[in-house]
Parts: C-alpha cells; sequence; structure tokens
C-alpha cells in the first residue's frame, strides 16, 4: 500500500467486517420470533426483488444495544488508528440506515454513513457505484469481507479484505492491500 492510498476516505463495510455478525440476520431473529405474523411479507418482499422494503421493516422494530455486538476488535482498533490520524471513514453498509447509524454512533469513528434505505439496497454493484458517484473511482479505498464486495473493490483505490469469507483471498488475489484474517 503506497503512502497515497492511506489518506483516501476509507468505506468500511458493517456486517462481517466491522460486526463479526449480520444485522439483517439479528434483525430477523429478533422480531420475527416476536412478531411470526410479519414472516409471510418478509418473505414476499425478499421474493419480489424489494429486499430492502423486508430490511426497513425490521430496522422500525430492531431494538439493540449497539455495544452488545461483536466487532472485530483488530480491524477496530486499525480504523481507530486511521481515525486519529485524520483520515476520513465512512460506514458503507447494505443494512439499514436506521440501524447502521445506530452502530456508527456507537464506534464514534465514522464522519457518515453510506446504508440501505426502503427504496434502495446499498449492496454489490450498487454500493460501488454509490461511491465511485461520491468519490471517484479509485478515490476511496474499501475494507469488507465477501464476494458482494468485489465489485466496489474493483472501483476502489485501497483494498482491505478482512475476516474473509471462504476462498475471498483467493479471489481477491494480489490486489489486497491489507488483510485481517
Amino acid at each position: 500500500m503506497g503512502e497515497e492510498g492511506s489518506d483516501i476516505p476509507l468505506a468500511v463495510d458493517m456486517d462481517g467486517t466491522l460486526i463479526l455478525s449480520d444485522l439483517s440476520d439479528i434483525s430477523a431473529k429478533r422480531v420475527l420470533s416476536r412478531r411470526p405474523w410479519m414472516i409471510p411479507g418478509v418473505f414476499v418482499k425478499e421474493f419480489t426483488g424489494r429486499r430492502a422494503e423486508w430490511k426497513r421493516d425490521l430496522a422500525k422494530k430492531l431494538v439493540f444495544d449497539p455495544s452488545e455486538l461483536d466487532y472485530h476488535l483488530a480491524f477496530l482498533d486499525w480504523l481507530t488508528g486511521e481515525h486519529a490520524r485524520g483520515r476520513t471513514l465512512i460506514l458503507a453498509t447494505a443494512s439499514d440506515r436506521i440501524v447502521a447509524e445506530q452502530v456508527a454512533a456507537h464506534v464514534g469513528l465514522f464522519s457518515d454513513v453510506m446504508a440501505s434505505d426502503r427504496k434502495y439496497n446499498l449492496r454489490d454493484k450498487k454500493k460501488a457505484e454509490a461511491l465511485v458517484a461520491r468519490f471517484g473511482e479509485g478515490g476511496f479505498g474499501y475494507a469488507g469481507n465477501s464476494r458482494h464486495d468485489l465489485a466496489v473493490w474493483e472501483k476502489s483505490g485501497q483494498v482491505i479484505v478482512v475476516n474473509p469469507d471462504k476462498g475471498l483471498l483467493e479471489e481477491v488475489g494480489d490486489s489486497a492491500d491489507i488483510v485481517f484474517e
């Protein structure tokens, strides 16, 4: 990683990267176990391509404490150092904005949150497009953990792999600047 790469804004994925779980899964388990009548609506929205809608429906009902989540501590320590150096950090997640903002507020390092909302699921190519629209191709670093992040890394100026899914490092290959196992 060159010195210039370390000063560009860094977009950080939340689920599986910053936190070691997935808030959509947590939302589904906690909310649907208490409100099973919502299950058919979630399935209909999922299978009709309206994932962002069910994420919002569940996020509005979810009550959770961000301090109770399992964070990737080595990565969080590194992010704290980057923030202290003055690097701009953005939480960029496919999770709904309602829960993402709670996590960002708890962590206290992010200057902004880019997240899914009722109409827009910020994942994969859509996340890449949003980051390129904001920072330009190669004008941002990106920290992620899954195959859904490959499209984002293709457009980023710094590739940070955190807690990688099985086989992901082989797919990323030599393009990874930093890896947090």
